[in-house]
């Protein structure tokens, strides 16, 4: 008999020990998953490469812990529009306005290597970099003497933060910067966590430009009631940007901002929401974060936004004040927006038509 009880219990606690893995595999595997999940999440790789459309990166020269730039300041011809006007003398560096966007990793010493080819003096100052006194390159002040006509200057410090921020001209400013002596300098971490991986990251200076005709070098102010007759992303409006930004479902895209104007913007993205991720070349706390679908610059702001591509189509990105989407007060293809103005275009998605980048007025 107790041969039989003991032959019973053992088979009971057989029956128990197999049925317990059946009953909560599901949940030690979730767990197990949730781990798994959660230490990819936490997972530290490489961030995307900022790009900016229409212009050029600059990488620089390295050696060692040292990135060197070269950039050259000149008077030149550019494309900024499809019409009523097409291209105009414009400054700006390496033959581009905005400059080309300088790439340099956190903790990095940049050395920026600048030669003066316009018809006056100049300076560089780094927007919000962090760049001590001596390189803050105020004319007058920080910097006591300018880089002369045809002098070459170099500015060289530790950029400690990463972020977004900027380079533009610091002497005779209402003029310069203006005629386009300003840039992108973003610093990247050198790793993030896999979870804070963004799948593309787009730059985009704001700018305005007064050509007083086809070809001529552009005003500094307008005349009249001071209304920027082109408005423009990248140193192009829309019309003249060759082609909408392509994004695949389930992207996570960032757009760095930069207000390089005389006046404020307020951008729109159609379709779907985003957060302020960055604000200043400092980050947003993301229990601070909202979801919004405006944000406005003030000059000399830089924001960075985020949003889910969640909503395949075709979504305009543009300033929200009305003459701001114009040329010279002129609509686009079939009125569409111009000016400050892109297009996001889901891969798959019936194409934007070609005719919007080939209209002509």
């Amino acid at each position: 008999m107790k041969r039989f009880l003991l032959l019973g219990s053992l088979l009971a606690a057989i029956a128990v020990a197999v049925a317990v893995p059946l009953a909560v595999t599901g949940g030690r595997d979730a767990s197990a998953n949730g781990g798994k999940h959660r230490r990819q999440s936490q997972r530290m790789v490489r961030p995307t490469m900022p790009r900016t459309p229409s212009v050029k990166s600059l990488h620089g020269g390295r050696k060692g812990n040292v990135r060197t730039f070269r950039l050259t300041a000149s008077q030149f011809t550019q494309k900024i529009a499809n019409f009523p006007i097409k291209t105009v003398q414009v400054w700006g560096y390496n033959r581009s306005t905005p400059g080309p966007t300088l790439v340099a990793n956190r903790g990095e010493r940049i050395r920026v290597v600048i030669r003066n080819k316009l018809p006056e003096p100049t300076t560089i100052h780094f927007h919000g970099a962090g760049a001590p006194n001596r390189d803050d390159g105020v004319a007058g002040i920080s910097q006591p003497n300018p880089i002369g006509v045809g002098k070459r200057h170099v500015y060289s410090f530790i950029v400690h933060r990463a972020g977004t921020f900027a380079y533009h001209a610091h002497t005779d400013s209402a003029v310069q910067e203006l005629r386009g002596l300003d840039g992108f300098l973003i610093v990247q971490p050198r790793r993030v966590p896999a979870s804070q991986k963004v799948d593309e990251d787009y730059a985009m200076v704001l700018q305005q430009f007064a050509p007083p005709a086809e070809g001529a070098l552009v005003a500094p102010f307008p005349p009249g009631t001071g209304d920027f007759p082109f408005s423009t992303i990248n140193g192009k409006t829309g019309d003249a940007s060759g082609g909408p930004l392509t994004i695949h479902k389930g992207d996570r895209v960032r757009i760095r901002l930069y207000n390089a104007s005389n006046l404020s913007h307020s951008m729109h993205l159609h379709g779907m929401p985003f957060e302020e991720v960055s604000k200043n070349g400092y980050a947003i706390p993301r229990e601070s974060r909202s979801k919004e679908t405006t944000v406005n610059l003030a000059p000399g702001e830089f924001i960075d936004i985020e949003f889910n591509a969640s909503n395949p189509g075709n979504w305009i990105f543009h300033c929200h004040v009305p003459h701001h989407t114009s040329n010279k007060m002129m609509d686009g293809y079939h009125g569409a927006p111009v000016g400050m103005t892109r297009i996001f275009h889901y891969a798959g998605y019936r194409p934007v038509p070609p005719g919007y980048f080939r209209y002509g007025g």
